[in-house]
């Protein structure tokens, strides 16, 4: 009988220490603070899912841009410095473009999962030391605040218009000059006359307050906005085979539930702006009808430029299966 407790003592205390190795916390590097809307939507719903899948055996703690500017935060996450980034994919369009392409892929999780898409984009990381895990749409685009209305041209004629490289092909093509600021200058920007205009999501006015130093917004919309979550490879396969398969889970589940409650934010905020006093300007007859092609045209020049010939690739996939944004 004593033999027998001692036995079931030593095994359960190595049931306990194999637990205690297998718990692990992780790190996610995101490029927005909780101020972006989309930081509470996925991520912050994200990490709690995970919690829950594993029984707390997986927790995620968040590095904000703080910690390292937007633009940087492909390599350290690459290298190992970080294990999970929460980013979008024109902020590394130095190292590559490749994610960048979503914008120009039509918003339907369940779709762009199941084209193939995915795999291609995962491969192409992968020789990056990272892994896809998902593409978070805010089930809206862009569109651009300016402090006077669109012209007789009907676009951006003479304009200054702070702009990431999301942006930069789009802004040309409506004859506007790109002004390259991070999000933290743009309400003095605005304020001081240094810009005309900002190029945005069409969430995050209200957050930031920037119709306070603009007086119109854009329509219609362009693009799709989204966001991308990576892992790092090494980071990926220290992990449990059940680790990785709640990791997988709660990213495809927060891709559809986020999205969803995107749809809800974007009504409101539309009608917070304009009760806030943004006024809506409309392109003119000549370009709006174009402004969706006009983005898109520019975002797969900058993925296959920077991707080669997986961004080319992808771009093929894209209208094969009917995504390609036109």
């Amino acid at each position: 009988m004593l033999r027998r407790l001692l036995f079931l003592a030593v095994a359960s205390a190595g049931i306990a220490a194999a637990s205690a190795v297998q718990a692990k916390t992780l790190t996610l590097l995101s490029s927005w603070d909780n101020n972006y809307n989309a930081v509470p939507v996925f991520v912050d719903k994200f990490v709690e899912r995970v919690k829950d899948k594993t029984n707390g055996d997986l927790t995620i703690q968040v590095r904000g841009p703080e910690t390292v500017p937007p633009f940087e935060q492909l390599q350290p996450v690459s290298s190992g410095l970080f294990d999970l980034l929460f980013t979008h994919g024109a902020y590394h369009l130095g190292e590559t473009g490749m994610a960048f392409g979503m914008d120009a892929v039509k918003d339907d999780p369940a779709a762009r999962r199941a084209s193939g898409i995915y795999e291609l984009i995962d491969k192409h990381y992968n020789e990056r030391n990272l892994k896809l895990l998902g593409v978070f749409s805010n089930a809206s685009g862009y569109h651009i605040l300016l402090k006077k209305p669109i012209g007789a041209d009907g676009a951006l004629q003479g304009r200054k218009i702070r702009a990431s490289s999301t942006y930069h092909e789009m802004i040309q093509a409506l004859n506007g000059a790109v002004v390259t600021l991070p999000a933290s200058e743009i309400f003095s920007a605005l304020e001081r006359g240094v810009v005309d205009g900002a190029a945005w999501p069409v969430f995050g006015a209200m957050e930031y307050r920037w119709y306070e130093v603009a007086d119109h917004m854009t329509r219609p919309t362009f693009g799709v906005t989204n966001q991308t979550m990576f892992i790092n490879l090494d980071s990926w396969n220290d992990l449990s085979p059940e680790q990785q398969r709640a990791l997988e889970e709660a990213a495809k589940e927060i891709e559809v539930e986020g999205r969803a409650e995107f749809e809800k934010l974007w009504a409101k905020e539309d009608a917070d702006m304009q009760k806030a006093g943004l006024a809506i300007t409309q392109f003119g007859p000549e370009v709006a009808p174009k402004v969706n092609t006009m983005f898109a045209d520019g975002v797969w020049k900058q993925v296959e430029q920077h991707a080669g010939a997986d961004g080319q690739a992808f771009h093929k996939l894209a209208v094969e299966k009917g995504l390609a944004l036109e």
